[in-house]
């Protein structure tokens, strides 16, 4: 697991094709917005069941 601090505004970008941006931070609450190739799910933990051995197919997050 890699650590990265980032200020509203900052970006990280993984693998070349996917962009995290900061957009608030809050006591309690994290912002992000995620960018990927078109096409491509992103899914929120939380929504994906880790211990099956044939996962549900989950909603993708809302754009």
């Amino acid at each position: 697991m890699k650590v990265i601090s980032r200020k509203v505004g900052e970006r990280v970008v993984i693998d070349g094709h996917i962009t995290v941006t900061v957009k608030s931070v809050d006591s309690h609450e994290i912002v992000l917005a995620i960018e990927s190739a078109h096409g491509q799910p992103r899914y929120r933990e939380e929504i994906i069941s880790l211990g099956d051995s044939q996962p549900a197919s989950p909603a993708p997050l809302s754009r």
